[in-house]
């Protein structure tokens, strides 16, 4: 069944503002109604959402820079209506996952865009970057490409901080990254350069929470490809193949050279930004042997110096040491990005001393399953993270609790309930998993992954479980 829901569009309103290479144009104002049925449809529980705002979304076009040259690239930013803390909002960036079509970018409120106005009305400052070549972007998108992620990212921040007084917002300091699939890459990718260079002394990191990205392509995602005779989704190697050639240009001179006839000459029309990814998974042959060239794995594998090599290690993301919280999130039955992905990640930062990230099992969940736990739990924990203003007023009612340790692979401590108090641990989706009186929690017999503190009286609380 599809749902449809009705918008109030906001036509013809253009902000131009002189010297200055952004635009924002805006295009929906979703009520909190409309908010709160979403996420309704998207299963998540009114215990642990509450849409406050209205939300004005605006697609903003910016330029950054891209191959020695400055380009026009398209993002979706989403301020909430009415937010009234003196101290502004905080910047969440929200990286989206692998699209092929233009206009399955979130500035045209894609259903990856929908999530903006879901995070926004809880009181954050939602951007959306649409990545070069996707969006209102017509280059040849370079598909995991850390750097391009990156400064769309950052330069979209630029946009966002540069359009706060002509939209009526003002900001906080503090920043956060979130992202899923390509997005848990190009999180981590932003994330890195907040904190590790001068980016950050325009943006310093506050926490970001990237979920089940390829972190580690050189030595991870790409091997672990090629151990089967079959990937889900075939598409995204072309992708990755010649897009990383329209930036790098050194992985082939005809692309007969990596993928086999007719392959090599059928797909490359096929990624011009209006075809899905189902269309060009169709036009792809049923195993990789038949897609690739005999015996071209095994030379890039073994040859460090081979350029798919070069420019694989130049897009790993995971070698930096965090000092502010990072959680990557992951499900074990991911079948497109494989969760060693985190794995690596968490001994190579654990190993040069980061005490500041975390890694969360999720569950025994395939890619798309694990999106909505990923997605959703990152945004209560953003917003866990987000500091409220000293003269700002709680709602009567919503006092807070923690649960400790957090992540828990045992036994939890509620801090803040009272000895009567009752609560309840809850799936993403509402569904009742333990119910309890007191301040001692035994997890021991929950499954891994996400969970929902809930109490009466106070706010929801997000507990991760590890086995």
């Amino acid at each position: 069944m599809t749902t449809k829901f009705t918008f109030t569009l906001a036509l013809g309103c253009v902000l131009h503002f002189a010297g200055l290479a952004q635009t924002a144009e805006l295009q929906t104002t979703i009520t909190q109604g409309q908010l709160a049925a979403t996420a309704a449809v998207f299963g998540i529980p009114s215990e642990s959402f509450s849409a406050d705002y209205d939300v004005n979304m605006y697609r903003v076009t910016y330029d950054m820079p891209y191959l020695e040259d400055t380009v026009e690239v398209s993002g979706a930013l989403f301020v909430p209506q009415g937010f009234d803390d003196p101290c502004g909002l905080p910047i969440h960036v929200y990286m989206h996952g692998t699209i092929f079509k233009r206009t399955d970018a979130p500035s045209f409120m894609s259903i990856e865009g929908t999530f903006g106005g879901l995070m926004s009305t809880l009181g954050q400052l939602v951007l959306m970057p649409d990545y070069v070549g996707l969006g209102t972007s017509e280059l040849m998108h370079p598909y995991v490409h850390a750097r391009s992620e990156s400064d769309a990212g950052y330069f979209l921040m630029k946009a966002a901080s540069t359009l706060s007084d002509e939209l009526g917002y003002s900001l906080n300091g503090q920043n956060f990254i979130s992202g899923y699939s390509q997005g848990g890459h190009a999180a981590m990718a932003l994330a890195r350069d907040l904190a590790t260079t001068s980016y950050g002394d325009d943006f310093p990191l506050t926490a970001a929470v990237p979920g089940s990205g390829p972190y580690d392509i050189s030595g991870t995602q790409f091997p672990l490809t090629f151990e089967s005779t079959t990937y889900s989704n075939p598409a995204y190697l072309a992708y990755n193949v010649i897009g990383w050639n329209s930036y790098y240009g050194t992985l082939y001179t005809e692309l007969s050279e990596v993928f086999q006839e007719p392959y090599a000459t059928t797909l490359p029309p096929l990624f011009d930004g209006t075809n899905d990814a189902a269309t060009i998974n169709t036009a792809c042959p049923a195993t990789l042997e038949e897609l690739m060239q005999p015996g071209l794995v095994d030379d890039i594998l073994g040859d460090p110096t081979h350029p798919f090599i070069v420019a694989a290690q130049d897009n790993d993301v995971y070698q930096w040491i965090p000092e502010v919280p990072v959680e990557m999130y992951y499900c074990t039955q991911d079948e497109q990005v494989f969760y060693q992905n985190a794995l690596t990640a968490d001994t190579w930062m654990t190993e040069n001393g980061s005490t500041m990230h975390t890694t969360t099992n999720l569950g025994a969940y395939d890619h798309g399953q694990c999106a909505g736990f990923a997605i959703f739990g990152g945004t209560l924990w953003i917003q866990d993270q987000v500091e409220e203003c000293a003269t700002a007023v709680r709602e009567p009612g919503l006092a807070e609790f923690t649960a400790f340790p957090n992540p828990a692979s045992d036994v939890v401590t509620l801090h803040g309930l009272n000895p009567a108090a009752t609560w309840s641990v809850r799936s993403m989706t509402g569904a009742v998993a333990k119910q309890g009186q007191g301040s001692r929690l035994d997890v021991q017999d929950l499954p891994a992954g996400m969970w929902l503190m809930v109490a009466d009286g106070f706010a929801p609380q997000v507990l991760s479980v590890t086995h």
